[in-house]
């Protein structure tokens, strides 16, 4: 016991040089708990021993770095590259008037130099890669929205689609034995899968979602990001042999040529629906493409007649009598369709007045009893009819096939739909700046702006 005491004197004048951390502390609370346990004088004084040695071992490294303990990871700090040059959405806009605030709206939706050569690097990127998979393919890349601080929704609905061309019958030489079953739709599905893991083990693609269940299969990616821009992974979508890309980008480089007012209101509308959640067709909500058709039928059936009925069109005349493979150049403007301006010509309404008169147009229309024809262009009762389908809230004639494109689109959607025609209807007659109707919508369980 006497020598335990003696232990103890020894011990104090060091124990204050080691107060100074917590742990110092605690491990002297244990050596001072140790000398009043009912131990045997050897376990006693071996235990005392080890836990001095500790004690010194731990302050004779205290001014070294503290490796025993784990710490929590710090970020790393971000690489020094090109500034990030995400434009925020909606952008300040001077209020002056409507006509202005539109323009410079029009300026940060349309696509770029910029993003087409991206889009086109990405084309020549995964061609370059699927050819040892299919050396007869030929891939099409669609930019539908600048890149550039395009972050609402972005992943959700990608701003770039690649369509992979393979002629159905190398598809079922490479595919035999991967598909029970030969049909077109497996053997596209197959080819996707086939093509994302090629893409994601050897050019450093991530996969992100898939959407099977459609009308046309695709994949949803992110690609690395493009050198040059803002640094941050792309978001795009994959698929093999569609053909509603090609449809959408010939209607809207037509819409172009016989007045540009309609390709910019197609612009507006589909950054709208973007923006405010309803563009999504995963969640029956009508895609892009569709919010195309409404436009286009729109501005069929306005006082001013902006488009004329499809059958018009001489993109329109060529896909409908072939099934396209590959986009083929669009002929240009007849001279009984002069390309206007988006002013329009003399007394013709501005694209901003277009704006705010879709979305009056659409809230009062009469969803129950009219169909939206974009092939006649003209309004009327909902003639087209489907053996043993539901009805639908919508009836969107496809004008390539012979269906109804509202059938996808749920009950709930529908009304949020309409809801938001409220919401933007409302905000124009209260003149207020346009950039409120292109506020980022968010999710009611979301604490902040959903990026999907």
């Amino acid at each position: 016991m006497q020598s335990c005491l003696s232990l103890g004197r020894w011990l104090q004048p060091r124990a204050l040089q080691v107060m100074a951390t917590d742990r110092s502390v605690r491990l002297l609370f244990v050596v001072t708990t140790l000398l009043f346990l009912p131990l045997d004088f050897t376990q006693l004084a071996l235990a005392i021993a080890g836990a001095c040695i500790y004690t010194f071992i731990q302050h004779a490294s205290a001014d070294q770095p503290e490796t025993w303990w784990p710490r929590k990871k710090s970020k790393a700090a971000p690489a020094r590259g090109a500034p990030k040059t995400n434009k925020a959405w909606p952008p300040a806009l001077p209020g002056q008037c409507w006509e202005a605030d539109v323009q410079l709206l029009l300026s940060q939706i349309t696509p770029s130099s910029e993003s087409e050569n991206a889009a086109q690097r990405l084309v020549e990127t995964v061609k370059s890669a699927i050819q040892p998979l299919f050396p007869e393919a030929d891939v099409c890349g669609f930019v539908s929205g600048e890149l550039e601080g395009s972050r609402a929704f972005r992943v959700a609905v990608p701003d770039i689609e690649l369509v992979v061309s393979v002629p159905p019958e190398l598809l079922r030489q490479k595919l035999l034995g991967k598909v029970e079953r030969k049909l077109d739709k497996q053997l596209e599905k197959a080819a996707i899968r086939c093509i994302a893991e090629t893409l994601v083990s050897s050019c450093g693609f991530k996969f992100r979602r898939s959407a099977f269940r459609g009308e046309e299969p695709k994949l949803t990616l992110l690609a690395p990001p493009i050198p040059g821009s803002s640094g941050e992974a792309v978001p795009l979508d994959v698929a093999v042999n569609a053909e509603t890309p090609l449809y959408a980008a010939a209607l809207l480089s037509e819409c172009a040529q016989l007045d540009l007012r309609a390709k910019q209101l197609i612009f507006l509308v589909r950054r709208w629906a973007k923006d405010r959640g309803i563009c999504h067709a995963a969640k029956g909500y009508p895609s892009p493409y569709h919010w195309s058709l409404l436009v286009i039928y729109f501005l069929q059936v306005h006082r001013d007649q902006v488009l004329p009925p499809l059958t018009s069109f001489m993109a329109y005349q060529q896909l409908s009598q072939s099934t396209p493979t590959a986009p083929t150049p669009l002929p240009a403007a007849t001279a009984a369709t002069p390309r206007r301006d988006a002013a329009g010509p003399p007394g013709k309404v501005h694209t901003s007045k277009l704006l705010k008169d879709f979305m009056h147009f659409y809230r009062n229309f009469d969803w129950r009893n009219e169909m939206i024809d974009p092939i006649r262009g003209e309004r009327g009762p909902s003639t087209f009819q489907e053996e043993n389908a539901p009805r639908t809230p919508l009836v969107l004639q496809d004008p390539f096939r012979p269906c109804n494109l509202g059938r996808r689109i749920s009950n709930s959607s529908f009304t949020r739909i309409r809801e938001e025609f409220e919401r933007a209807s409302d905000i124009c007659s209260e003149g207020c700046s346009p950039g409120k109707i292109f506020e980022l919508w968010v999710p009611p369980a979301a604490g902040g702006i959903a990026e999907e």
